[in-house]
């Protein structure tokens, strides 16, 4: 007789470690990406694979995810540490891109000349520099006519 996996089984038997309070909200990290509670159950029902697992490189440390929990403020290299797929002068571009985002909604605070960033920061760089999704190119020109 076979028991049905729940869907918190059956990652976990893929290799992702639930988390119910982690940085980036609820979900699963593991094998170097981070999943939501919500696209891995539809995952599960649609027996579709995770849409990272044709990537060769892995997207952030989860192990440092899971060991940062309980953390409030991160340091720039702690944010490098994090993401393990982006280089340090890519962060420095996307928070000088981005600094009035993360001035106005107080995402990191200036001690002793450093940033120090807040949870928030790090789900605002997840979404913005990890995960982009990028908008669709619009084509320029006129359509040329087949014959």
């Amino acid at each position: 007789m076979t028991k049905k996996l729940t869907f918190i089984e059956e990652a976990e038997f893929k290799g992702f470690r639930y988390r119910p309070n982690g940085i980036l909200g609820n979900g699963f990290y593991g094998n170097g990406f981070f999943i939501s509670l919500t696209e891995m159950e539809k995952m599960s029902k649609t027996a579709t694979q995770p849409p990272f697992q044709g990537l060769d490189k892995s997207l952030i440390n989860t192990d440092f995810f899971i060991e940062c929990e309980k953390i409030d403020h991160f340091y720039t290299h702690d944010i490098v540490k994090l993401f393990a797929g982006i280089k340090q002068h890519q962060i420095h571009n996307f928070f000088n891109k981005y600094k009035d985002v993360f001035m106005s909604q107080k995402l990191f605070v200036m001690i002793n000349r450093k940033r120090v960033f807040t949870k928030e920061a790090i789900k605002f760089i997840y979404n913005k520099l990890v995960k982009k999704e990028e908008p669709p190119v619009k084509k320029r020109g006129r359509k040329a006519v087949k014959i």
